[in-house]
């Protein structure tokens, strides 16, 4: 999954320097830090000493309880007059029946062209925006959903992705053009763009099946909302890099607001515009394949069910799919924005080149009729999935023993006992805990939030399960910040480690989320521990990234000047470059943290359990109060994490 973060600086507006530097900072920070999470040891202990008293326990469920009855009472109000109250009638049900036939339209049409007619239409399309390569790509791409039998479900897939990607370009663009152009505008509604990206995809599901139910409609809106604040964040970027003396050099010659904003901003913003649209479609990719817990068929499904019967080679199939997609979509889709291998024709050339491709296409359309080709005949495929699972079995009984021996000794020695701290500690001082860590890495306002949102949690009634999800994401951060720093900074010491590490990336954060389960679960089994797996390989490439990035800019005189003075290498990495690169450190941490968070939680699908679990119980069973209740839990953990790692801001620009 892709992000759009601004960059945190390194002290908040007010904060003194005492003198001792950066570095003095933040080893005072972790040593306060060390001494919260000694005394959270100590109370816990203590608390086991007295017999656990009451006053000692977890938080007080009487709340929770009760704001889930109300909200499955809401729901069932909901079921019964969903056909009858004007908000429903009038509003909600138009929206749900518009785009649920806007989904079955458009797979209709792609039905209608066959597999021949999408084939040619899909391939010339992508030579003429993006190359010959880029078209080559497609092609393999249809090849695979052809050929592993999954046609259908990709023609599925691909018609949810074009009505959501539609609505939130319908909305995000106007949006962004607003927020490019109005500070005002701009300001308020920045945080609600930084809430919507702390957000777990997880989260996003059960309030969208509470307005438009199960299918279709609802999987096309929570798509859309999912993948709206890039392209909102994005616009209103390139709108306010807009050279300012071109604006005033058209306001001088009498341009209306409109003429400036049509005849400059955007088309000069028009590649920074075409780069939020990418990311945008990059999104909706990851999360209509999420949305198959909400009845959205397709791909998603696909995988969704060979992972419930453990069935690692259909998994493998429709993950392979799904990868073919997202590379193929975010291929066409960047080389639009760039432009660079876009085929150079000649002026006169365009026209008859355009009726020439569209008669190609009517041509493969007709004929694909004709011969009643429709979609790819499954006869046809090729089982890949019997190879996979032989070669899984084999893996299996290879590795089988040391991988349950790792997932037990994992769960007894690190998961198990973090756990039992965090639920077995008093919630009062957990959540001060909490607090205390907000106010040592992040300021009193930080302080605050972290309090209420542990005390928010506590209401919600799902204490116990936030605990043990907070667990996993701990364990699986350290994990992956200690693997990116080491990697981050391998790849910051030689260019040929950081031009074969590129390209890895860039295909690491390709894959949507989802796929990253299928060897966790293929390698390790069900349980927490494939799932903290999934989440670090998730995480990592981005944390990789940020520390490569920091190191690099560290500025090359200070690195000769700490060499002039007899600095060791490890002296520069330990004394210099890692200090100077923290703004990019501190960033790797918040981005690594949040992306483990949203994973964690979708680890629920191979039995990780905790909030995740309460989610999928909530949609499977119409338990719509634990599974709202848990979402909100995922959603305040989220913005504690996000807050207590961003560190101390400066103000921004």
């Amino acid at each position: 999954m892709a992000t759009v973060t601004e960059p945190a600086g390194t002290k908040e507006a007010g904060t003194e320097n005492t003198g001792d530097g950066d570095g003095g900072l933040l080893r005072r920070s972790w040593f306060q830090a060390l001494l919260v999470v000694v005394v959270l040891i100590l109370g816990y202990q203590l608390t086991r000493l007295m017999g656990s008293p009451s006053w000692a326990g977890g938080f007080p469920g009487a709340t929770g309880s009760a704001f889930m009855a109300w909200l499955d009472g809401v729901y069932a109000w909901i079921v019964a007059n969903r056909n009858d109250s004007p908000l429903f009638l009038y509003f909600f049900n138009y929206i749900s029946v518009g785009l649920g036939s806007a989904v079955v339209l458009i797979n209709q049409v792609l039905n209608t062209f066959t597999w021949l007619g999408v084939t040619v239409i899909g391939v010339l399309a992508s030579w003429r925006v993006a190359g010959w390569r880029v078209a080559l790509l497609v092609l393999a791409t249809f090849a695979v959903f052809a050929l592993t039998g999954l046609w259908n479900e990709s023609m599925t897939t691909l018609s949810l992705i074009i009505t959501s990607v539609f609505i939130a370009l319908l909305f995000g663009i106007p949006l962004g053009i607003l927020a490019g152009r109005s500070e005002g505008f701009y300001r308020a509604i920045r945080p609600v763009l930084d809430f919507m990206q702390i957000m777990p995809a997880f989260a996003y599901l059960l309030p969208f099946v509470l307005l438009f139910g199960i299918g279709n409609a609802s999987a096309a809106v929570v798509t859309a909302v999912y993948a709206l604040p890039p392209v909102v964040r994005i616009t209103a970027l390139g709108i306010r890099e807009v050279n300012k003396g071109a604006i005033e050099a058209t306001t001088s010659l009498g341009s209306t607001p409109w003429q400036i904003l049509t005849k400059v901003q955007l088309p000069l913003a028009k590649r920074t515009i075409l780069l939020g649209v990418n990311q945008t479609i990059m999104l909706a990719v990851s999360m209509v394949v999420i949305a198959s817990v909400i009845g959205a068929g397709g791909l998603g499904d696909a995988i969704y069910q060979a992972l419930s019967k453990i069935n690692v080679g259909q998994a493998f199939q429709a993950g392979l799919a799904i990868v073919m997609l997202a590379i193929a979509m975010d291929r066409v889709t960047g080389a639009v924005g760039h432009g660079a291998h876009t085929p150079r024709i000649e002026a006169r050339y365009r026209l008859p080149l355009l009726g020439g491709m569209l008669a190609a296409a009517v041509a493969a359309m007709v004929v694909g009729r004709l011969l009643d080709l429709g979609g790819w005949p499954r006869d046809l495929s090729l089982r890949i999935d019997i190879p996979v699972n032989a070669f899984d079995k084999a893996i299996e009984a290879a590795i089988g023993p040391a991988a349950a021996a790792l997932g037990s000794w994992t769960q007894s020695w690190i998961l198990g006992p973090l756990d039992n701290l965090l639920s077995g500690s008093p919630w009062w001082l957990v959540t001060l805990a909490a607090a205390a860590l907000g106010l040592i890495f992040a300021g009193r306002r930080v302080a605050v939030i972290s309090a209420l949102c542990f005390i928010a949690i506590g209401l919600l009634g799902v204490w116990d399960n936030a605990m043990a999800t907070l667990s996993q994401v701990l364990v699986a951060t350290v994990v992956t910040i200690a693997l990116g720093v080491v990697l981050g900074v391998l790849m910051s010491r030689n260019d040929v480690v950081a031009v074969v590490f590129r390209p890895v990336l860039d295909f690491m954060q390709t894959l949507p989320p989802f796929v990253y389960l299928i060897p966790a679960v293929a390698l390790l089994g069900l349980g927490p521990v494939p799932a903290l797996a999934a989440a670090v390989i998730f995480a990592l490439p981005p944390v990789i990234r940020l520390v490569n990035d920091g190191i690099r800019g560290v500025p090359e005189g200070t690195l000769e000047a700490a060499v002039s003075q007899g600095s060791t290498k490890w002296q520069l990495l330990t004394k210099v470059e890692l200090p100077m690169a923290r703004g990019s450190l501190l960033l790797a941490v918040n981005q690594g943290i949040i992306l483990v968070l949203s994973m964690v939680v979708m680890g629920a699908l191979v039995g990780a359990g905790a909030l995740g679990n309460d989610v999928v119980l909530g949609l499977a069973q119409n338990e719509l109060g634990l599974g709202i209740a848990a979402g909100l839990a995922i959603v305040f953990l989220g913005l504690f994490l996000d807050r207590v790692t961003q560190g101390r801001r400066a103000p921004r620009a």
